[in-house]
């Protein structure tokens, strides 16, 4: 059995952070959903660890927002534009603080309303002041980002469980806890639930939800088995029919991806899987959860396509 990592270890990474709010902020961060916080956190680089409750985290972001040389007239004036077109984008530029003042008199829809628009201005902020300078990635963001789209406790997975690349060296597993820090996964087999298996982020990948748009003929994949645990190359045989959707309850990723068009299962041709007599490769049904992307497509990066080195001009 692991042991759990030391809540004194913990409490020193975010207690920092656990301070009065700062005086000079009117707009209580603290509210704004947890990956609005996240967001902007990883955006700025503001040294808090992601497992920090939302409270501590709109902490953080107000402290830092403190600093920020902001136009309060261009920022309000944009924020109530936005309110007033119910959160969605608006193609003119905002307007004077005196206008959007008049005009936010009949804006309506309470506390769940602003709070919407908040997230959605601070989002379009992160956003908008993001400019690519011709680097890829540092190591920090992109495990930032590891650590959002992270698998949680209790998620069926995709695990690799040995040192190779052979086919069937990914297996059925759940996760027990993931480690922020050092990005490791607990995980424990399907088949065999006394052992607890440690591995790297990379060795963990989270099964599809029918709704990806890779979906397609002659994609390559890795697949299960059937009527086993493990995961084998293949090739998708037909191209898969999409559904109008399912009920949140049928649903395997979530009330999220539910009503959403989605495959519900994918025909497939398996390496090395011919018939001795035949000499044919049978076409085999797999339900969508358990066809995956190859690892490499899986944890492509778009900054890796990237050319760094400057032209030749010789």
């Amino acid at each position: 059995m692991v042991k759990p990592a030391s809540s004194t270890t913990k409490g020193k990474s975010s207690r920092k952070y656990a301070q009065r709010y700062p005086r000079g902020v009117s707009v209580d961060f603290r509210t704004l959903s947890t990956s609005t916080q996240l967001a902007y956190i990883g955006h700025f680089g503001i040294p808090i660890s992601a497992e920090a409750p939302p409270s501590e985290l709109g902490v953080a972001v107000a402290q830092h927002f403190e600093t920020v040389d902001v136009n309060e007239e261009q920022a309000i004036g944009g924020f109530l534009a936005r309110l007033e077109a119910g959160g969605n984008d608006d193609p003119h530029p905002p307007p004077s603080l005196n206008a959007a003042t008049q005009s936010s008199s009949s804006a309506s829809g309470g506390m769940k309303a602003l709070s919407a628009a908040a997230d959605q201005l601070l989002a379009d902020y992160v956003r908008s002041s993001s400019k690519f300078d011709g680097h890829a990635l540092s190591p920090a963001r992109r495990k930032w980002k590891r650590r959002k789209f992270a698998a949680n406790q209790g998620d069926q997975v995709a695990a690799k469980v040995t040192r190779t690349d052979e086919n069937g060296s990914w297996i059925l597993a759940y996760v027990l806890r993931f480690y922020p820090e050092s990005e490791t996964y607990d995980v424990q087999d399907e088949d065999d639930t006394s052992k607890l298996i440690r591995l790297p982020w990379n060795h963990v990948m989270r099964l599809s939800t029918g709704t990806e748009g890779w979906f397609e003929k002659g994609a390559r994949v890795m697949a299960i088995f059937p009527e086993t645990t493990s995961f084998y190359r293949a090739i998708i045989s037909k191209q898969p029919a999409w559904t109008s959707g399912t009920s949140a309850e049928e649903s395997a990723g979530g009330v999220g991806n539910a009503h959403k068009p989605r495959v519900k299962e994918v025909i497939l041709k398996f390496e090395d899987d011919e018939d001795q007599e035949s000499g044919k490769t049978p076409h085999r049904r797999v339900p969508s959860r358990y066809v995956i992307p190859l690892p490499q497509q899986y944890f492509y990066e778009d900054e890796d396509d990237v050319d760094l080195t400057a032209p030749n001009t010789v």
